[in-house]
């Protein structure tokens, strides 16, 4: 529309001076020119205040607050959910990242397309425009980003598992878009760059289960009997009120040599029935075995410690 006006101006101008002199005819050809670089100039920069008028960038700043307020109540419900439901716990909390991922997709194409709507063109040459400028200016953001859609799709690991990566073992509190969130067991929070993760081993002690086998470790004199405290293992693992009843508690003998003197390794290999009870498990695994070897006068004290050079 705004085109056909600028030629139909042009078409008037050219019908009301059909006489016109050569020197005239000069500086209309000059003028005609001059109004045609003002019509190639004009539209772009009315193309331009209407990408970026103040109602559209009011309007793209209200979608971003509300997307990420909306985000931060459902997450919150989600996570109130998680801890009050414990059997679904896992279940709830793998839902968060999708749910970060799909909120902010839909944001961003009903900005693009529903309030700035620019031509295709346009579309096509900012893209390629910001795509160059952000590949060599982010490359390491970039990488983090589609590392972290790489954990969704792939899913080595979701929310609520105890992984385990280089030198930081803990459970997954939160799959982000940059980094991967974990929280130790002396409840330090890491924050893991995705990229690190798609690019290492990924230990995963309960590969979404609700469960995980536990180890405990028991060090003995190599006089030991054998016999009565495998019993006493055992049945220490299967008195924890925090085991996992429908798996198999195993007790394994391991032989151990310190300053050429042999000892006794006892594993009891048990399942705790949430894995945020890891610990305490092998905490009470650990005082049942040695109260009732000390009731029973099997061990002498200072045979209780542990060598510290044993691993």
């Amino acid at each position: 529309m705004k085109y056909f006006k600028y030629l139909l101006f042009l078409t008037v101008m050219i019908v009301i001076s059909p006489d016109v002199s050569a020197q005239d005819s000069t500086s209309v050809a000059e003028q005609d020119s001059t109004s045609g670089s003002l019509i190639d100039i004009n539209p772009q920069i009315s193309r331009i205040e209407d990408l970026i008028s103040t109602s559209k960038v009011v309007g793209i700043i209200f979608v971003l607050i509300f997307t990420f307020l909306l985000n931060r109540v459902l997450v919150f419900l989600l996570v109130r959910l998680a801890e009050n439901q414990v059997a679904y716990r896992l279940l709830v909390k793998r839902t968060i990242p999708f749910l970060n991922v799909i909120l902010w997709s839909f944001a961003i194409f009903f900005i693009i397309s529903g309030i700035i709507d620019p031509p295709i063109e346009t579309v096509l040459a900012v893209g390629a425009s910001v795509g160059i400028a952000v590949g060599f200016a982010a490359q390491d953001i970039l990488k983090n980003i589609f590392g972290g859609f790489i954990i969704i799709l792939d899913s080595p690991f979701q929310v609520g598992d105890k992984i385990e990566i280089d030198d930081h073992y803990g459970e997954v509190t939160e799959i982000g878009l940059r980094s991967t969130r974990i929280v130790t067991p002396d409840d330090s929070l890491v924050s893991i760059p995705n990229a690190d993760i798609v690019n290492n081993s990924v230990s995963n002690s309960n590969s979404s289960a609700l469960y995980c086998q536990v180890v405990t470790s028991i060090y003995l004199p190599v006089h030991t009997d054998l016999d009565e405290a495998k019993e006493i293992a055992y049945k220490a693992a299967i008195s924890s009120r925090y085991v996992y009843m429908n798996k198999p508690v195993l007790v394994l003998v391991e032989n151990k040599a310190l300053d050429h003197n042999f000892v006794v390794l006892l594993k009891i290999k048990a399942y705790v029935l949430d894995i945020r009870y890891e610990f305490l498990l092998k905490s009470e695994i650990t005082e049942l075995i040695l109260t009732e070897l000390n009731k029973r006068g099997i061990l002498a004290e200072e045979e209780m410690e542990k060598p510290n050079n044993i691993k």
